[in-house]
């Protein structure tokens, strides 16, 4: 029966990816990832995923969440902030995870922003180039207006992640409901939807733990104000993890390897790639 599951969520996910049109990057912002932790291990995390960034990584693994707390019903909080390009593009991150029922279930929230501030809105009138009148400004040209006159605006991306996770027999499983907002310049906006699906199973041979995301299972629609829609395809998140425990330090060593597996002809951008599908690797160890 498990096996006929996944399988038909494989077959969901190539029918879509072979039947539909999609943007490259549509909604790209959220793929730079949650929680410093995570991302010193350069991203292979679905595997683990037992902090309060597992809303993010892969929502299953808040159903046992409770297991690595203190006492029961404590709850864990993760904020991150990182500047980029030179202080040029903001990006924020939030989550927290809430045990529901202790090393049963639970519920979790992720918040990411990405923003860029003051940007010069200039409409470009006839007269404002000083030149040979082809309307761009040039080597030897001169700027008949003074830009400091112009209002600055700024761009900014939002997305809400609202996840759940259970425990059942056959390992750990959840679901993230995405809700994204993005405002841009000229007052310029667009609202999408989107679905996760995660599954863990630790101690699946020994200590070695195994971790699935389905991301975007059904496809995300964005709709822009201007009319134009962006379609995020779905994409497969493979991870492994396993502790190698080491008595003599009284420490564990856990290695983890991820495998993202996208279906939106990224070719040459990818590591690996065949026709529309590629795939990229990420490797850590804590």
């Amino acid at each position: 029966m498990r096996i006929r599951v996944f399988v038909s969520c494989l077959l969901l996910i190539t029918g879509l990816a072979s039947g539909a049109s999609a943007e490259k990057y549509a909604g790209e912002f959220m793929a730079l990832g949650g929680g410093a932790r995570a991302m010193a291990m350069g991203g292979a995390f679905i595997a683990i995923a037992n902090d309060a960034t597992t809303t993010y990584w892969n929502p299953a693994g808040i159903a046992d969440f409770s297991s690595f707390m203190a006492v029961p019903g404590s709850w864990e909080m993760s904020l991150m902030h990182s500047e980029r390009f030179g202080e040029l593009i903001d990006y924020n991150y939030f989550s927290a995870a809430f045990p529901l029922e202790n090393g049963r279930s639970g519920w979790g929230v992720s918040l990411i922003h990405m923003g860029i501030d003051d940007i010069r809105i200039i409409p470009l009138t006839s007269g404002m180039i000083d030149g040979d009148g082809d309307g761009r400004f040039e080597q030897g040209e001169s700027l008949n207006f003074d830009p400091s006159t112009y209002p600055l605006e700024s761009v900014n991306d939002i997305a809400v992640f609202l996840s759940y996770g259970q425990k059942f027999g056959f390992g750990d499983a959840g679901a993230t409901l995405k809700i994204i907002r993005n405002d841009q310049v000229t007052g310029v906006s667009s609202f999408g939807l989107g679905l996760d699906l995660g599954y863990v199973r630790r101690g699946i041979w020994r200590d070695l733990s195994v971790g699935v995301k389905l991301q975007d299972i059904t496809g995300t629609f964005i709709s822009w104000s201007t009319g134009k829609r962006e379609f995020i395809y779905p994409a497969v998140k493979f991870g492994l993890a396993y502790p190698v425990h080491i008595s003599s330090m009284n420490s564990v060593l856990v290695l983890a390897a991820d495998g993202d597996f996208r279906f939106e002809n990224r070719r040459y951008i990818s590591q690996y790639w065949i026709g529309s599908a590629s795939a990229d690797f990420h490797f850590g160890a804590e």
